[in-house]
């Protein structure tokens, strides 16, 4: 048994008993679900889903037998694996969606991203050093903070499984192990994957466009370099036209919270920085609330908030604000530090509420690595920055002698660490230039996903070194 075949088998288990064995764990409703069910053809009881939300795991939700009178904006590539677990569900159940279905075709894609992740780690490492990393890989990415998201209609599952397929197919591509075809296929792919799935990843199409220009060079054959330059443009492409068209009614809600959870939430003179901005200062009044809050000051989706709020700012003049203010900025950045190893949020519940267990419960089982990175992470942005440095040090080690030796394929694993690192810190900065602090936990997913990529990489590099040496040593006594 490979250490890859190993990593599955052990992530199987634990999804199989997480997923599909009673108590069925899952993610409660935010109140970010509707416009994911509605725009696929399903609704709810509002007054018994209105009760759940937050504290239990719904996971029957009926559908639509005639007419869908909802027309929510709702593009992502999360609705193609919705719209197959619901061929799929119909086939045993009658005007019910069992969520189950789908975080069956999520776990399926999730076995083979980690059995490809870790082929890709573990491919020319010698001895027992491999299934030390496929055990790595079992307790990082087998976690139930991660699984859980499966049995929900949060499109986070399914970032973890394209940034996955991702450094999969690098790290291949790094080992020589597959075609290259193939593999610069499940790249782009995946790549679409991961930026179509929310509008907030549109900035990731930039960076893997730009780090992923390395792969022109892997190969002198003009036929894959075309096909190369074709797949990073479409990248890029897709990452404007998903920015390009984001709904109205989420450009809304990202400017409220924006403003108020973000740029003028730590400020001790919210009027100032107001006036700063060409607003009025009275909104200074706003200061902390959310969209969503129940008792509002003043009706979030009104002409008067259009006329002189929301219309004074957006994406460029909130940046340049943070610029201008690098305190201002740099206590945001902390503070989005805090929440950047969470991996599940912390107000959601993970039981349904028939399984018994108090209103927004959550499941302690397999959760040892959610856990502990939870609880010893570095709390502070500076912390991140120099273990990005260091990670990027550590492997761009030989790596200008391989530029001059025309050696690009022994730079792409190099290149895969730019990609996460830059990911991640795209991710911090669009969180909170484009929501401010609202909701942190799970708009860093993608954040933990990276960071966790990297360190089975590292934990990988460790192992390999430990075990040579382990083997000089041997072999120094045999002589």
């Amino acid at each position: 048994m490979s250490p890859a075949l190993f990593a599955t088998l052990g992530v199987l288990i634990i999804g199989i008993i997480v997923l599909f064995v009673p108590p069925y764990i899952g993610l409660a409703d935010n109140g970010d679900f509707f416009r994911v069910f509605s725009s696929n053809g399903m609704y709810v009881d509002q007054v018994q889903h209105t009760a759940t939300q937050f504290g239990y795991f719904v996971k029957d939700y009926p559908i639509y037998e005639y007419f869908n009178e909802q027309h929510t904006a709702f593009f992502s590539s999360q609705s193609l694996f919705i719209q197959s677990a619901l061929f799929l569900n119909n086939f045993f159940l009658d005007g019910i969606f069992d969520i189950r279905f789908l975080a069956l075709l999520y776990f399926i894609f999730l076995l083979g991203a980690v059995y490809l992740l870790v082929e890709g780690i573990t491919t020319k490492m010698k001895g027992f050093s491999g299934y030390v990393v496929a055990l790595f890989a079992i307790l990082i990415f087998g976690d139930t903070a991660y699984i859980a998201y499966f049995n929900s209609f949060f499109g986070e599952g399914l970032m973890l499984i394209a940034m996955l397929y991702i450094s999969a197919s690098l790290l291949l591509i790094y080992q020589n192990r597959y075609n290259d075809y193939w593999m610069l296929a499940l790249f782009f792919v995946s790549s679409l994957l991961l930026i179509t799935t929310k509008q907030q990843n549109a900035p990731v199409a930039i960076v893997i466009g730009m780090l992923g220009l390395l792969l022109l060079f892997i190969k002198k054959n003009k036929a894959f370099r075309i096909w190369t330059a074709s797949a990073l443009g479409a990248i890029v492409l897709t990452g404007v036209l998903m920015y390009a068209f984001i709904p109205e009614t989420f450009v809304t809600i990202n400017q409220y919270q924006t403003m108020t959870r973000g740029v003028i939430l730590n400020t001790e003179e919210p009027e100032k920085d107001l006036k700063d901005m060409g607003i009025n200062e009275q909104f200074a009044l706003l200061k902390g609330t959310t969209y969503f809050q129940k008792y509002k000051m003043v009706e979030t989706d009104s002409p008067f908030m259009e006329e002189n709020f929301y219309r004074h700012f957006g994406f460029v003049p909130v940046l340049e604000f943070y610029i201008s203010h690098p305190n201002t900025l740099l206590q945001m950045l902390n503070l989005s530090a805090e929440h950047a190893f969470t991996i599940r949020p912390l107000e959601m519940g993970n039981y349904e509420k028939s399984a018994g267990k108090p209103f927004g419960a959550k499941t302690g089982f397999f959760t040892l690595y959610s856990t502990v990175k939870h609880n010893a992470s570095p709390s502070s942005f500076g912390m991140i920055v120099l273990f990005a440095l260091a990670v990027i040090l550590g492997y761009s080690r030989g790596s200008i002698q391989k530029w001059r030796l025309g050696d690009f394929r022994g730079l792409v694993r190099l290149d895969l660490v730019l990609i996460l690192v830059g990911t991640s810190f795209a991710v911090l900065l669009t969180t909170i230039v484009g929501d401010g602090e609202a909701d942190l936990a799970k708009h860093e997913f993608l954040f933990n996903v990276c960071f966790d990529i990297l360190i089975l990489m590292i934990l990988a590099s460790l192992t390999e070194f430990t075990w040579e040496q382990i083997a000089k040593r041997r072999a120094k006594k045999h002589v």
